[in-house]
C-alpha cells in the first residue's frame, strides 16, 4: 500500500511498476484524468519550447496545433491503458512521455528506419498488431495516389538490406580487423609483394558497395512515396482520415496507441514490471534486455546502446515533468 500510495502521488523514484496500481481509465474519473494528463503534456511543451522550435515539427509552437492533438492523445492512451491492463498495468503519464519522445504527436512523423506516426511503429510490427502500412495494397501503386510506380520500394528496401547486411558480414569475416589487414597490406607492400587474398577483397566490398546503393535508392524513392501522398493530409478531414486508413494506419491515433500500449503491457510483465527495461525493449527489441545475472534477470536491463540510453533518460524526464503538473 505504501509502494502504491508513492507510486500514485508522483514520486520521481518509479522504476517497477505495481501490478495493483490502477488508473482511472473508466467513467467520469477517466474523463477528468485525460483532461489533467493533456493539459499536463501541454503545459510542459510550452513551457520548454517557448523560445525554441518544436523537435521533428521543425516550427515553432505558435505554428502547430499541439493542443488538439495532444488531448485526443490522451484519450487514446486512456483506452489503450484500459485494453492492456488484463497483461499489465501501464501508466498513461508514461505513454505520453513515450510518444513525445517518439514523435513529439507529429502523426506524420518518419524515422530513417521508416517508423512512422505517433508511436513510430515500423511495417513488419505494424502489421503484427493488424495495421495497414504503406505499399501493402495492390492498389498503392494505383491512382489516385501520387507516384503509384514507388510504392513497392518498401519491398526492395526492405530486400536489399536484408542482402546488404549479409554481404556486409561475410566482408567482415573475410577481411578481419580493419587495422590488422592494413598491417598485413605495408608488410606485403615493404616487401614488394600482393596482398594475399587481394581479388577476393575487392569482389567483397564492390558487392557491398552495390547492395548499400540499391538500399539508399530504395529507401529515397519510398520516402518521396511517403512524402506526396502525406502531403497536404489532415487526420482531423474525414475524408484524408478515410484516404489515411486505407493507405498507412500508422499515421492515425485508436491502433497505434492501443498497439503502444499493449506492448509495453507485454514488456512490462515480461521485465517484472521494470519500465527501463521495457521502454528500452520498445526502442531497441526486448531480446536486447535480457539480463543474464540470475538475481537480476527477471528485471532485464538497459542495451547498451547509446540510442536506448538517451531515449530511455529522455523518458524518465518527460514522465517526471508531465506527473509533476498533474499532482
Amino acid at each position: 500500500e505504501e509502494a502504491r500510495a508513492a507510486f500514485n502521488c508522483g514520486s520521481p523514484i518509479n522504476v517497477i511498476m505495481p501490478q495493483d496500481y490502477a488508473p482511472p481509465v473508466e467513467g467520469d474519473a477517466a474523463h477528468d484524468f485525460q483532461m489533467r494528463l493533456g493539459k499536463a503534456t501541454l503545459d510542459f511543451v510550452r513551457d520548454s519550447y517557448q523560445a525554441r522550435p518544436l523537435p521533428v515539427w521543425n516550427k515553432p509552437l505558435s505554428q502547430v496545433d499541439l493542443g488538439k492533438r495532444i488531448f485526443n492523445i490522451a484519450y487514446w492512451v486512456l483506452d489503450g491503458v484500459r485494453r492492456a491492463r488484463e497483461v499489465y498495468p501501464v501508466d498513461p503519464a508514461w505513454v505520453m512521455g513515450q510518444i513525445m519522445a517518439e514523435s513529439f504527436f507529429s502523426e506524420f512523423a518518419v524515422s530513417h528506419a521508416f517508423a512512422v506516426g505517433v508511436c513510430q511503429f515500423i511495417a513488419p510490427t505494424a502489421r503484427d498488431f493488424g495495421m495497414v502500412t504503406a505499399g501493402d495494397k495492390d492498389e498503392h501503386g494505383q491512382p489516385p495516389h501520387k507516384l503509384p510506380e514507388l510504392a513497392g520500394s518498401i519491398r526492395r528496401y526492405y530486400t536489399s538490406r536484408e542482402k546488404w547486411k549479409t554481404a556486409l558480414h561475410a566482408r567482415r569475416e573475410l577481411m578481419g580487423d580493419e587495422m590488422t589487414l592494413l598491417l598485413e597490406a605495408l608488410k606485403a607492400l615493404a616487401a614488394g609483394k600482393g596482398l594475399p587474398k587481394a581479388k577476393e577483397y575487392i569482389a567483397a566490398l564492390d558487392k557491398e558497395g552495390v547492395l548499400s546503393r540499391q538500399v539508399k535508392e530504395a529507401r529515397k524513392n519510398f520516402r518521396a512515396f511517403l512524402d506526396a501522398n502525406f502531403a497536404g493530409r489532415d487526420i482531423f478531414n474525414e475524408d484524408d482520415l478515410n484516404f489515411l486508413r486505407s493507405f498507412d494506419e500508422r499515421v492515425t491515433y485508436s491502433k497505434p496507441i492501443r498497439a503502444m500500449c499493449t506492448l509495453l503491457a507485454r514488456n512490462l510483465k515480461a521485465r517484472s514490471g521494470n519500465i527501463v527495461a521495457a521502454a528500452a525493449g520498445y526502442n531497441a527489441g526486448l531480446g536486447a534486455t535480457v539480463e543474464d545475472n540470475p538475481v537480476y534477470g527477471p528485471y532485464g536491463r538497459i542495451p547498451g546502446f547509446e540510442e536506448t540510453v538517451g531515449y530511455v533518460s529522455r523518458l524518465f524526464i518527460n514522465h517526471h515533468e508531465i506527473l509533476r503538473r498533474m499532482s
